[in-house]
């Protein structure tokens, strides 16, 4: 509630990159799916910045812009990269990843040192990581980081940086707590009650009937040319090359046996296993554990009682387990026989207990039992190599000067033209869509002129080439005037009564300041208008709401009591006259719950300020180079992809 008094941090993201999550791969799996969202381009290990020792690469600028923008998309689903970037999100992210590997700076030289028990107990509690039972599953764990490309050195790195950053801003969450009689004057402001009116003067009431002229109508869309603007629509002629012309593509047995024998080893039996997992971060807690088990207890029943919880591994392959735990993980799960009980033995996440729960072995699948997914196979590369050969074909047709309907001609297809499209790939005044493929093509159709020579491009799924180029161009501009006259008309006679709104408030702030009421100021004028709306309203119920205040209710809690003001409403749609006739400031019960409420809101927002406060002296205390031309590289890269 005390944030609607007062705004604490100028920046939309704050000390959010520091403070909220210990790292900032972590808050990218925390709050966002980091796989389906990337920028290539720039080389990860450029480097964009260095805070004293330590560097900023273009991947960690990537990854925090990423990170960031899909936790705003989770409050807002609608916004579009091209929005986000253009707040400035760049720089302010770079800002910020600069503030944080300045703590981090600072707190390895003041001796600041994290081990490898403390990164594990936070990479636990990361949802992205947890299995259906809430506790960390190794199995999650890897294939989230192989999702994202990341390793697990760069995780514990950055999560390692996180925490330093998070241990020299702890000190500033001591001795925040405010004086009662702060708290006490802020809760009392949040019981206040507002008494008074608001009442429209609706621009319609005072824009007459009289008729207005072209020429006026003229000059008004001349002014406001920008309001009546048709977005630029561009038809696109295409062609489709795909398999229906390239004639029957077999596998021949020969290529089927050659096919069978290098991929031998994905036809070999297997064997994988399924275990009972839990880590622990001392070898003396895990021989504790081994101990309670061979004293009779099951492995869950004595994690349990340590209070820890057990992760089940579904079958893995020795390899598989080697890499997701470690080669003398896997070696001893191999070693022992069902039902055994295998440890500890030293991972990357500490101590490691398992219990073997099942082997599940799997036999060698023959020639014949394959043979058709290896046919299908070998038609498919044949088809899309033979596709190739002919884009490629095409493309070499192109660049000699043919036009789309000659090459349409070479391959026997039909050369279609859609309606018209806009830039954002939606078809103008149409609830139909563009084909997949298509649609692809469109940020180039509109890099393209009526005079561009066409192009070929890959379909989605390498199945199709698109052979394509601008058809009509039609370019952003207004209506022809007949048809937006009766627009144009209603818009210049809001205008106009607008103005007059705004006069006839004035006349009412001017009666009533003479000793008349808001109703009887507004009796007194011309036209009829709506009568006033009374409110009476606590500003505790004005932010309750959690949607946005309207204007004249937030002009009405910045009012002195007794004093009146006007407004605009928006989009050209009147005034409105806001009177204040009474402020009521219950006294609070000394042990309202509100009062300790506010204490504590308080204390975080005093600590959030001596933490910002501290935060810039150490970022001050360090030698901050960027590297602009790199900067700008991963900006331009940015807005390319949007």
């Amino acid at each position: 509630m005390i944030q609607g008094f007062r705004k604490i941090f100028q920046s939309r993201i704050g000390l959010a990159l520091v403070l909220a999550f210990v790292g900032l791969i972590a808050l990218a799996f925390a709050s966002a799916d980091v796989t389906g969202f990337g920028f290539g381009g720039v080389a990860g290990t450029e480097r964009a910045a260095t805070v004293g020792d330590e560097r900023i690469t273009t991947a960690d600028l990537r990854g925090a812009i990423t990170s960031a923008y899909e936790a705003a998309r989770q409050q807002n689903p609608e916004l579009s990269l091209d929005e986000f970037l253009s707040t400035g999100a760049v720089d302010e992210i770079l800002d910020q990843l600069i503030a944080r590997a300045a703590l981090y700076d600072f707190g390895r030289q003041a001796g600041v040192r994290i081990g490898d028990s403390l990164i594990g107990s936070e990479l636990t509690q990361i949802p992205a990581f947890q299995g259906a039972d809430g506790n960390f599953n190794e199995q999650a764990y890897r294939q989230a980081l192989q999702g994202a490309g990341i390793s697990d050195s760069m995780l514990r790195k950055d999560v390692e940086n996180g925490l330093v950053a998070r241990m020299m801003l702890s000190a500033t969450t001591v001795g925040t707590e405010s004086p009662r009689i702060l708290a006490e004057r802020y809760a009392g402001m949040l019981n206040e009650t507002r008494k008074g009116s608001i009442a429209l003067l609706p621009a319609i009431a005072f824009a007459g009937d009289a008729e207005v002229s072209d020429a006026t109508l003229k000059e008004f869309l001349a002014e406001n040319r920008a309001d009546y603007l048709l977005p630029e629509r561009r038809t696109i002629r295409y062609a489709v090359l795909n398999a229906e012309g390239l004639g029957e593509i077999t596998a021949s047995e020969a290529e089927i046996a050659a096919r069978y024998r290098e991929n031998a080893a994905q036809y070999r039996g297997s064997e994988r296993r399924t275990l009972t997992q839990l880590v622990l971060p001392t070898e003396a807690a895990a021989n504790a554990i081994v101990q309670s088990v061979n004293g009779g207890a099951t492995l869950a029943a004595a994690a349990s009682q340590a209070g820890l919880g057990t992760t089940q591994i579904a079958p893995e392959s020795r390899a598989a387990l080697a890499s997701s735990a470690s080669p003398a993980v896997a070696q001893a799960a191999y070693e022992a026989q069902r039902g055994a009980l295998v440890g500890p033995v030293r991972g990357p996440l500490g101590w490691y207990v398992l219990r073997l729960d099942g082997v599940d072995r799997t036999e060698d699948r023959s020639l014949a039992s394959v043979r058709g997914e290896l046919e299908q196979a070998i038609v498919q590369g044949k088809r899309r190599e033979a596709l190739a050969n002919r884009a490629a074909e095409v493309e070499e047709r192109l660049s000699s000067g043919a036009s789309l309907a000659e090459v349409a001609r070479m391959l026997g297809a039909e050369v279609q033209t859609t309606g018209p499209v806009l830039e954002d790939g939606t078809l103008y005044q149409s609830e139909a869509e563009l084909p997949a493929d298509v649609a692809r093509v469109v940020p180039t159709i509109y890099a393209m002129d009526a005079t561009s020579d066409p192009q070929i491009a890959a379909g989605a799924n390498g199945e199709t080439y698109i052979i394509f180029a601008p058809g009509k161009i039609t370019r952003s501009a207004p209506p022809a005037f007949a048809e937006l006259r009766p627009t144009l008309r209603n818009d210049y006679r809001r205008e106009q009564g607008n103005i007059a709104a705004r006069r006839a408030a004035d006349n009412v702030l001017k009666a009533m300041k003479g000793g008349k009421t808001l109703a009887q100021a507004l009796a007194a004028l011309d036209q009829n208008v709506p009568p006033p709306n009374p409110i009476s309203l606590s500003r505790r119920q004005l932010m309750a709401s959690g949607q946005q205040v309207p204007p004249p209710l937030a002009l009405m809690f910045t009012m002195a009591e007794g004093s009146e003001k006007r407004i605009e409403a928006p989009q050209n749609g009147g005034w409105f006259i806001v009177a204040l006739d009474d402020i009521e400031t219950p006294e609070l019960d000394a042990d309202d719950p509100l009062i300790e409420s506010t204490r504590g809101e308080l204390a975080t927002l005093r600590g959030n300020e001596y933490a910002e406060q501290l935060n810039r002296a150490i970022r001050n205390s360090r030698d901050i180079r960027r590297n602009d031309n790199v900067i700008a590289a991963v900006r331009e890269q940015l807005a390319g992809s949007r």
